[in-house]
């Protein structure tokens, strides 16, 4: 939020000063007035500068949020939180251990009734698309719930592309 208000600033400001190298009076007429009525107002201007020091110095000092999402979840002990590429990498690993998946990349969005993972794979070509797409759910969601007692209310696949499979070269 606070990187399109500054990003909004900056255009606004660019756009003044561009205006002002063209040779349009208004804004340096509207700079000047803004001076003198600080000058002429010098309460005013105080608590002003004040405001501005103060949401200045907030948005300075606010804690940053971590960027690294993670999911909870719960055991005997407490609460667990398993990161974003913690679940990816669970997700990967059993989406590959089927024979025709050759690619797999996964998305998570958190859900108040769980989790739903979105899967990008590539299959390869005389793979039977539903019945693959159909194990793959399954797979993903059983291991999910089993690794790391999250709900997983939805797995979507799509297919992004049918390849043939490479054979591994003998030297």
């Amino acid at each position: 939020m606070l990187a399109y208000v500054l990003g909004c600033l900056l255009i606004l400001g660019a756009l003044w000063i561009l205006a002002m190298s063209t040779g349009w009076g208004l804004p340096y007429l509207l700079i000047v007035q803004g001076l003198d009525w600080l000058k002429a107002n010098p309460w005013e201007s105080i608590v002003l500068a004040a405001f501005l020091l103060m949401l200045g110095l907030l948005l300075f000092v606010r804690p940053r949020e971590s960027t690294e999402r993670s999911f909870l979840t719960s055991s005997k002990g407490g609460d667990v939180r398993i990161s974003q590429d913690a679940l990816q990498e669970i997700i990967a690993r059993s989406a590959m251990v089927l024979p025709g998946v050759l690619q797999v990349q996964s998305s998570l969005r958190e859900r108040e009734t769980g989790l739903q993972i979105m899967v990008s794979c590539q299959f390869e070509q005389d793979v039977l698309i539903p019945q693959m797409s159909a194990e793959l759910k399954a797979k993903i969601k059983q291991d999910v719930e089993l690794y790391t007692g999250i709900l997983v209310t939805e797995v979507k696949v799509l297919v992004r592309s049918l390849e043939k499979a490479r054979l591994a070269r003998v030297r």
